[in-house]
């Protein structure tokens, strides 16, 4: 082999160590924020999973992950990445945000509920959690046995018992942590004002009494379509100003450009259809479009059969023209997302 050959597979060596050289979790989150979008984050810190420095990095990085995948509502991604998370036997990652294994399960559970998948969540809510000796926890196990025993209700006869549990919890002081959780569902879940009233009172600074207030709106997951409702919770402002009570962070600031060119994908990728409920039972389905048509809606129904084979019923109101239909669903008091081709 002559000189210039050996030169080469010298530097090529090197090139490959540089390239796999192993990262800490604080460095590919760094890295990650810089990609173009918040896809290329993800798709980016998934490539270095396995080019940690250490278990401790693995795992932070696994939480990160999760987390952007959270925001971007991936939930059923975010849940598998927080619970990949939790499984691994290491302390916290240097410069990384600090979390119990514990923690990351009651993450994995919030998200397993926000995608509809109820199996799972009490999966992890019977695992080795359910021992923990921290208050918050316990608090959050609470709130999300309820909110599981909720999502598989299949008529507003099976929301007596979780109604009157939740109830129960807005007077014990040792859950005053989820007492805004609680008091949003039992607002949203019956329509009664005196939550939203209490919830405005004692937790005037929080996003759920902001949601309430109509200063944001429910984040939509899957979670308070599959829930049947006693009746209509009305926000007290609904409009043009009102915000997701979750959004999803850019990766970096945006730049001019790049609002020009989201813009244009925008005005291409314009919702077809407002979906205001998911129902197992096409009897409450019926019950949310004739409400709809007294308040002045067309609404229809269709049906969607899970890989569970469960047959789920979709209530939806076609976008109209002006492209405000979402908006005058809201004022109404009806929540609402959008559906694209």
């Amino acid at each position: 082999m002559n000189r210039t050959c050996i030169v080469s597979v010298c530097l090529l060596c090197v090139s490959s160590f540089l390239f796999a050289a192993p990262m800490s979790a604080r460095q590919i989150a760094d890295a990650a924020t810089k990609k173009g979008n918040v896809l290329d984050s993800i798709a980016y810190i998934k490539t270095q999973l396995d080019n940690t420095v250490s278990a401790a990095d693995k795992r932070a990085t696994y939480a990160f992950l999760g987390t952007v995948q959270e925001q971007l509502s991936l939930f059923q991604d975010a849940s598998a990445s927080y619970a990949a998370a939790a499984g691994i036997a290491a302390g916290d990652a240097k410069d990384m945000p600090r979390k119990s294994s514990e923690q990351l399960v009651i993450d994995a559970v919030r998200c397993a509920l926000s995608y509809g998948d109820c199996d799972t969540a009490d999966s992890y809510l019977h695992s080795a959690v359910q021992k923990s000796t921290d208050e918050t926890i316990q608090a959050y196990i609470r709130l999300y046995t309820q909110w599981s025993v909720l999502s598989r209700a299949n008529s507003t006869v099976d929301l007596t018992e979780p109604v009157a549990v939740l109830q129960a919890y807005t007077e014990i002081p040792s859950l005053k942590v989820i007492k805004p959780s609680v008091l949003l569902t039992l607002w949203y879940v019956t329509g009664e004002a005196k939550y939203g009233d209490t919830l405005k009172k004692e937790f005037a600074s929080s996003l759920e009494a902001a949601v309430v207030g109509g200063k944001a709106s429910l984040l939509p997951a899957p979670f308070w379509y599959f829930v049947p409702r006693l009746g209509v919770a009305q926000p007290e402002v609904s409009g043009d100003d009102v915000q997701p009570a979750q959004a999803a962070s850019p990766a970096k600031e945006v730049t001019p450009k790049e609002k020009q060119s989201s813009k244009a994908t925008a005005d291409s990728e314009k919702p077809v259809r407002q979906q205001l409920g998911l129902f197992r039972e096409l009897t409450n389905a019926q019950h949310l479009v004739d409400t709809l048509k007294q308040k002045g809606f067309t609404a229809q129904i269709t049906s969607q059969k899970r890989p569970s084979g469960i047959t789920y019923y979709i209530v939806s109101v076609k976008e109209n023209e002006l492209g405000d239909m979402g908006t005058q669903l809201r004022t109404a008091g009806f929540e609402c997302y959008p559906l694209f081709d």
